[in-house]
């Protein structure tokens, strides 16, 4: 999963990321040790960025935390110091601003394991190797331009269209998500105890809601693999 984090040039500041008031950002504290999802209230550049106090903490003033936030397509991490723990009028913390950030952009291409069951069928009819369409296979990995999916049998040939139907989870909702999508590879999975073939799919002309349901799910999973998923708040 390192390789589909692109480093950037670190001396970029939190205010040229520009994240969003409310984005989401995790805090991890180091003594005691925890880990909280909270917002992001406002920043001053050389000043100090405000977050929402975590519930339950009992960190004080001074305590060095690690912070991390997403914007974008982009995730910011750095060390900062608790300058103040305000609790009027509302409980927030004012955290030192960053002389140092590590960014990092999320590829385009990033694949990332899951274990989805989708519905294949044909793209059109009586074209395929099979006629008994819709076929139940399983997506070991997935991206925001195709898929991997595993089946008892070939699905098809290389350079043959299908349709791939299949549920995600993104933030708590689900989405039902049918599109078009080309045979790029077809392979035999040696060493099992039951037959597998392994199809690499590219994803074809999917609608701007479609491709947005997809990224987003594809982000989430990134971060579940990457231990950021309060970020997203799922």
């Amino acid at each position: 999963m390192t390789k589909a984090l692109e480093a950037l040039d670190s001396s970029r500041t939190l205010s040229e990321l520009n994240p969003r008031i409310g984005e989401k950002v995790q805090i991890e504290t180091r003594a005691p040790r925890g880990r909280y999802s909270v917002q992001l209230l406002g920043y001053r550049e050389n000043g100090s960025m405000m977050v929402s106090a975590p519930k339950n903490s009992s960190v004080n003033a001074g305590a060095q935390v690690t912070v991390r936030l997403m914007s974008g397509n982009f995730i910011c991490a750095f060390s900062a110091r608790i300058l103040k723990i305000q609790s009027s009028p509302f409980a927030y913390w004012h955290l030192e601003y960053p002389k140092k950030t590590e960014i990092r952009r999320i590829r385009s291409h990033t694949r990332v394991p899951v274990n989805l069951l989708v519905s294949v069928d044909e793209y059109e009819p009586d074209t395929g190797l099979r006629h008994d369409w819709p076929i139940s296979a399983m997506c070991t990995d997935i991206s925001i331009n195709g898929a991997c999916i595993d089946a008892a049998l070939p699905l098809g040939k290389q350079g043959d269209k299908l349709f791939v139907t299949t549920r995600f989870s993104v933030a708590g909702i689900d989405q039902v998500v049918l599109t078009p999508v080309l045979i790029r590879s077809v392979q035999p999975v040696e060493g099992g105890v039951t037959t597998v073939v392994s199809h690499g799919l590219e994803f074809l002309d999917m609608d701007d809601d479609t491709h947005l349901i997809l990224a987003g799910f594809v982000y989430q999973q990134f971060l579940i693999e990457t231990g950021n998923l309060e970020i997203l708040g799922v």
